[in-house]
C-alpha cells in the first residue's frame, strides 16, 4: 500500500467532489439489475472503501452499507466521519484484505468497486479470490458492479491525469503519470505526486504504485472462472455501454439465483 493512502484527509478532499452523482448512477444500476426490491430494502457492500465517501452518501440516503478496507488510516477516518454524521447505525467499516474478507453469506444485495480499484490486485489468482469473497457475501440474484479500464497493448500510451480540490483552507493537487507495460508484462506504472497546501505550509509527497492490466479477453476469462454471470456493461449513469478496446466500463456481474455459495 503506497504512502498516499495513509493521507486519509487529503485523499478524501481530492475524491469526494462528485460522489453524490456517482451514487445516483449506482442506485440506477442496483434498481435495474438486482431486481424488484426497493432501494431502501437493499444492503450494499463496498470493498476497498477508502475514506468512506460512498458510505456516507449511501447511508445518508437510508441504505445500509458495509465498507471493507485494508489501510488502518482509511478505516479510522471513515469510521470517525460516519460517527460524526450520525450514520453509524447504517454504515460500518471493517479492516480486511480484499482477497480474504468475510461478510455474512447471502446478506448483501448489491456490491460495487469503481474506478479501476480492482486493478490494485496483483494477479489473476488475487482477483479470483476477491470475487469469491464478494460472491459469497451476495444473496442469489445479487450483483457486483466493477469499474474497469480495458488494456490494449497496441493503443495504450503514456498519459497524465491531474486532480485538484479544496476543502476549507486546504488545497490538494494530484498529478499521476501512467506508464503502460512493455510487451509481455501486465504491470502498469503510476508515478504519483501529491501537493497539499495548508495555511501552515506546503507538503509534497511522491507515491509511485502499480496496476495490473486486463485486456478484454483476459478480463472475460477471469469472469468465466469466477462463478459470476456477466449480464451487462454500463456507463456511470447506468446506461448500456460498449467500451472500446482500452475504454472504461462498469461490468455488471450477477450471482446466479440458485447459487447459495
Amino acid at each position: 500500500m503506497h504512502r498516499f493512502y495513509d493521507l486519509a484527509s487529503a485523499y478524501d478532499i481530492l475524491h469526494t467532489p462528485g460522489t453524490a452523482e456517482e451514487v445516483d448512477g449506482l442506485e440506477r444500476i442496483a434498481l435495474r439489475h438486482v431486481g424488484t426490491r426497493a432501494r431502501r430494502g437493499m444492503r450494499w457492500l463496498e470493498p476497498a472503501c477508502g475514506t468512506g465517501r460512498f458510505l456516507r452518501v449511501v447511508a445518508g440516503r437510508g441504505t445500509p452499507i458495509i465498507g471493507i478496507d485494508l489501510n488502518p488510516e482509511m478505516v479510522a477516518y471513515a469510521r470517525q466521519r460516519l460517527e460524526r454524521l450520525g450514520l453509524g447505525s447504517l454504515a460500518s467499516v471493517r479492516q480486511a484484505d480484499m482477497t480474504n474478507f468475510r461478510v455474512r453469506a447471502g446478506s448483501i444485495d448489491f456490491a460495487f468497486n469503481l474506478i479501476n480499484t480492482i486493478r490494485h490486485l496483483p494477479s489473476d489468482a488475487a482477483v479470483l479470490a476477491h470475487l469469491a469473497c464478494v460472491r459469497r457475501a451476495l444473496r442469489p440474484g445479487g450483483v457486483y458492479a466493477v469499474g474497469l479500464n480495458y488494456a490494449d497493448p497496441d493503443l495504450d500510451q503514456p498519459c497524465e491525469d491531474v486532480w485538484e480540490a479544496r476543502r476549507g483552507g486546504v488545497h490538494v493537487r494530484q498529478v499521476v503519470q501512467f506508464i503502460p507495460p512493455g510487451r509481455g508484462s501486465r504491470t502498469e506504472k503510476a508515478i504519483n505526486h501529491l501537493v497539499v497546501t495548508r495555511p501552515s505550509g506546503v507538503e509534497h509527497f511522491d507515491a509511485p504504485y502499480t496496476l495490473r492490466t486486463h485486456t478484454r479477453r483476459q478480463w472475460e476469462r477471469i469472469v468465466a472462472r469466477s462463478g459470476f454471470e456477466p449480464v451487462a456493461i454500463v456507463d456511470e449513469y447506468g446506461n448500456q455501454h460498449r467500451p472500446g478496446p482500452n475504454g472504461y466500463g462498469i461490468h455488471i456481474l450477477k450471482k446466479a439465483m440458485g447459487n447459495r455459495r
